[in-house]
């Protein structure tokens, strides 16, 4: 099945409701690499395992946005101006430091 006919048979609210979903899975994941990073707030996880983690929700994100994209609610080419408006504006206020 393609991400269009996925999105179609899911419906829009659906689909956004699990784009949201894997974003805060994909979020809590960083939250837990940070923590053992800083070796704050101790996590028993180990690095490969979250690494693994990590990857495995950025894949699901991405197959969600795709998915958006197929059924035109989002669009690349805006999300990519809009990007790197974001990037230099990043970076100004990091050598601004």
């Amino acid at each position: 099945m393609t991400k269009a006919e996925i999105a179609k048979v899911i419906g829009r609210p659906a689909l956004l409701e699990q784009t949201a979903e894997e974003c805060m899975e994909f979020a809590h994941v960083c939250l837990k690499i940070a923590r053992k990073l800083r070796g704050e707030n101790f996590t028993p996880a180990a690095m490969p395992l979250l690494e693994y983690e990590l990857h495995e929700e950025a894949a699901d994100v991405i197959n969600c946005i795709d998915t958006l994209h197929s059924d035109g609610i989002l669009d690349y080419d805006r999300i990519s101006a809009i990007a790197a408006g974001k990037m230099d504006r990043w970076s100004e206020r990091i050598e601004r430091q």
